[in-house]
């Protein structure tokens, strides 16, 4: 998944998914990562990464990088109030929470993978983590 400021190419994330494999009695687990690109780094200074449960955020200017670490931290204490890993997240609760920290290019892209899986009329407990890594691929951020 491909996130991008909508008023600054300066930056880029990408959403992926891998399935945990368990026995056919336990129900599937999603494992979900969002990964914030800061692209506006000019090669000078410190090269930036945070890692958190579920992001990582690498490189960019100092201000891109706090932009994209604030996003990085609001939507970690959003999932860690609801209780749920980014991978247990349906994309319609996934936009509500993207809506609720400020975060358009993520609300637009889990929009997207709803629409998606509506179109390919699978639901999101059906689609594999490559199907829902493609959908989140395709948003034209």
């Amino acid at each position: 998944m491909v996130l991008a400021d909508w008023t600054k190419p300066s930056r880029k994330a990408i959403l992926e998914m891998m399935t945990t494999t368990h026995p056919q009695t336990v129900p599937r687990k999603l494992r979900a990562a969002i990964i914030g690109f800061g692209l506006d780094h000019t090669g000078n200074g410190p090269r930036r990464v945070m890692t958190g449960a579920d992001c990582l955020v690498v490189g960019g200017s100092e201000e891109t990088h706090a932009e994209l670490l604030e996003t990085m931290l609001r939507l970690e204490s959003e999932l860690e109030r609801v209780g749920r890993p980014l991978g247990d997240l349906p994309p319609e609760e996934l936009a509500e929470i993207a809506w609720r920290i400020d975060s358009p290019e993520l609300h637009a892209i889990a929009l997207h993978m709803e629409a998606g899986l509506r179109r390919r009329g699978q639901t999101f407990q059906d689609a594999t983590a490559e199907e829902l890594s493609d959908l989140a691929g395709e948003c034209p951020l």
